[in-house]
């Protein structure tokens, strides 16, 4: 077999993972003047708000009546994206707001800004190794469908989600010791979703309990929600388990696909007039929530989530609810009052043992229940943006020296603004208490 030449591309910052906390970071490090290139194992771009076809953002938005937005930045420039093409749609759910969006429309956003910015996409590409020295990271070796790839780069950003770099370098991580769940999500299309707008959310639930074993259904609770300006509705009622193992990864997505086939069904038998002529437009991959975290300068505790105490290296904040995915049946929520915000230390983004390197997103350390209010979209962009500022911040040397107060100052809207923007009253959809929960797998 003819040799190929190894193909290598060089930048100031590589990002592994392009999802929320990875776009984040790869966009906001090209704002800083930085020469980026991002990598994904995924053969498309946008993680799982695209490939898992999630459709909501979470933790946004701080607790109250009125939709008041804690994380800035890129998202600034995504909300206005979404808004002005009419597919986004705010939603006030368990005591706070969440964002319904067309996932179709995140991916042209995300995939236009890429190419608008210059950024060096890599899809498809798989880390497989690394060289460093001295605890720092000097190249990654990929594998893609053309071959052999290098990444040389000063700085590097792991959002993938597991670890990957850690792992590589054959540090300590953590992983959970109780399952946390996955889902399968779906958008089911040519539904009436006037109809299924008048139905109360309890409605779906009880027809899942009745009708579990005749259709081999798990979960009886969940969202169910039409997506902004069409005929279609996003489902999130499936759980699966997400083994940390290829094949069984796969199979797991069979089977919540299978969930989604039986689901459809029963809906068209009992709610003909709403769903007698729909169809599954999307199935969604298997959704994780959490699998490895990194051994970080911090570890983030359920204490600390429920009682807001302030770290002095926050760089992010959130009100979003703990919610766990422990039970085939549900989810278990913890929600917050509404005075309350809980906060990401920038300690708990640095994997002791590497100078850097900054995690961004679920993989950070922290406890699973605490994870479990710090791993979804909003709270991800703002990793995101704060790795982007470190790893410009610091030219060399290591990041656990960097500048904390610079830090701060740098995504200073992040820790004090609460901004209620000019579109979001207009765009709220009020629900019901039986309507409440979310529990999107991001």
């Amino acid at each position: 077999m003819q040799d190929r030449p190894e193909q290598v591309y060089r930048g100031d910052l590589c990002v592994v993972g392009s999802g929320a906390a990875g776009l984040s970071a790869a966009l906001e490090a090209v704002r800083l003047g930085r020469k980026v290139v991002l990598v994904d194992a995924a053969p498309q771009l946008g993680g799982q708000a695209v490939g898992a076809a999630l459709g909501t953002i979470c933790g946004l938005f701080r607790n109250g009546s009125v939709p008041r937005r804690l994380t800035h930045g890129v998202m600034d420039d995504l909300f206005e994206f979404l808004f002005a093409r009419g597919d986004a749609s705010l939603r006030r759910v368990r005591g706070t707001f969440i964002l319904d969006y067309v996932p179709n429309a995140w991916m042209r956003w995300a995939e236009r800004r890429i190419a608008e910015t210059g950024i060096v996409p890599l899809p498809g590409a798989i880390v497989r190794g690394m060289e460093r020295r001295d605890g720092h990271v000097e190249a990654l070796s990929l594998s893609t469908r053309f071959g052999d790839a290098r990444v040389e780069a000063g700085h590097f950003v792991d959002a993938s989600g597991d670890a990957i770099l850690a792992w590589q370098a054959g540090l300590e991580l953590r992983e959970s010791e109780t399952q946390v769940l996955g889902t399968v999500m779906a958008i089911l299309e040519d539904v009436d979703t006037g109809l299924c707008a008048e139905y109360p959310r309890s409605l779906y639930h009880e027809l899942i309990r009745r009708h579990a074993e005749e259709f081999g259904l798990v979960r009886g609770e969940g969202p169910v929600f039409v997506v902004p300006g069409t005929r279609k509705l996003l489902l999130n009622l499936t759980h699966v388990e997400t083994p940390m193992e290829t094949a069984g990864l796969a199979l797991a997505g069979i089977e919540g696909r299978r969930q989604v086939d039986a689901l459809l069904t029963l809906f068209k038998r009992e709610l003909p007039e709403a769903f007698g002529e729909a169809k599954v437009a999307v199935y969604g991959n298997a959704g994780i929530r959490q699998t490895r975290t990194v051994v970080g300068r911090s570890h983030v505790t359920v204490e600390d989530i429920a009682a807001g105490v302030r770290p002095p290296d926050a760089i992010a904040r959130t009100t979003w609810p703990i919610e766990l995915h422990g039970e085939m049946s549900g989810a278990h929520w913890t929600i917050f009052g509404e005075d309350h915000l809980h906060y990401i230390p920038f300690g708990a983004m640095l994997p002791v043992g590497l100078h850097n390197v900054v995690v961004a997103g679920r993989c950070i350390d922290a406890q699973p229940a605490a994870l479990a209010s710090l791993r979804v979209m909003g709270p991800c962009f703002a990793m995101g943006r704060a790795a982007a500022a470190a790893t410009a911040l610091n030219d060399s040397g290591s990041l656990h020296q960097l500048d904390i107060a610079a830090l701060q100052d740098s995504v200073d809207d992040n820790l004090t603004l609460e901004t209620t923007d000019s579109w979001a009253n207009e765009a709220v959809r009020e629900t019901g208490p039986e309507a409440e929960g979310v529990g999107a797998s991001k």
